[in-house]
């Protein structure tokens, strides 16, 4: 996987590694097979990318579209030229503004960055995963340590509450739980779980000593665990586990490319956590 470039970049670097060559060669039937290959992941992950895709807004007018619909916060600290993402260090919040890209389907993501896994997310947003991290620090939010496999342990960290804003198609304000907006498959009701900060991982290259913040390729806030999360649930979740398995809240979500804005906030409460009991009856 290329980590923390756009869906743009990953298609012209995946081009170049099929067909870019120092010399005229005569290709082999291995070396074509290679070539369609590497052209077909290029279409799917132009198929994911709800931006990019011909006929649909780009980047810059959804951008355009969230500056009117929502403005600048009131009384807050901007993190980013590029982004749209703010903290109000009284309220202990960090406000980011996205998109609604994916309204049906099976979920790993509530929420990724714009040009990275929309066709797992409800909402992508105009930020990096790192100035979330950067953001929930920076109001107080402790992080923890992400989830752990083999043995299982559960994300920590600070709770994090997220609000959805939005208009409606009557031009109303609308302000939502995000769980509201995620169902699960195995009892149709939405998501009873909270999100905790658990940080995602840095990186560095031992060659390069180049930094990267894996949550960027997209893991910001999850519903399936990862170990890359910088949100994740304090529940273990895995994508193939029936019981555990969301999905989007279809009859619930506004139309796609509706720009919303999502408000985390720091609480006190100790996350919801699934109970071995409540597991086995479950199954």
């Amino acid at each position: 996987m290329i980590i923390g470039l756009d869906t743009r970049r990953q298609i012209e670097l995946l081009y170049c590694a099929a067909f870019r060559r120092q010399e005229p060669q005569i290709q082999s039937v291995a070396e074509i097979a290679v070539n369609v290959f590497v052209l077909t992941v290029a279409l799917l992950f132009l198929k994911a990318s709800p931006v990019l895709a011909e006929g649909n807004p780009s980047r810059d007018e959804l951008v355009k579209k969230a500056e009117s619909v929502f403005g600048e916060p009131k009384n807050t600290t901007r993190l980013s030229k590029e982004g749209r993402v703010w903290i109000d260090k009284q309220r202990k919040l960090v406000i980011v503004d996205g998109f609604v890209t994916l309204r049906e389907g099976q979920l790993e993501m509530f929420a990724c960055p714009v040009g990275t896994k929309e066709h797992e997310s409800i909402v992508a947003i105009f930020a990096s995963s790192q100035h979330i991290h950067a953001g929930l620090l920076a109001i107080g939010a402790k992080q923890g340590k992400p989830t752990q496999f083999e043995p299982y342990r559960p994300a920590t960290g600070s709770t994090i509450k997220i609000h959805v804003l939005f208009l409606d198609e009557k031009g109303e304000k609308q302000n939502k739980p995000a769980q509201s907006w995620i169902r699960n498959v195995a009892d149709d009701k939405e998501l009873q779980y909270d999100w905790v900060f658990a940080g995602s991982i840095l990186y560095k290259d031992p060659d390069t000593g180049e930094e990267t913040y894996l949550a960027d390729s997209g893991d910001l806030i999850c519903v399936a665990n990862f170990p890359t999360a910088t949100l994740d649930l304090a529940i273990q979740s895995i994508s193939s586990n029936s019981f555990l398995t969301y999905a989007a809240f279809t009859e619930r979500l506004p139309p796609r490319f509706t720009v919303v804005r999502l408000v985390l906030e720091v609480s006190d409460q100790t996350p919801k956590q699934i109970t071995e009991k409540k597991k086995s009856e479950g199954k």
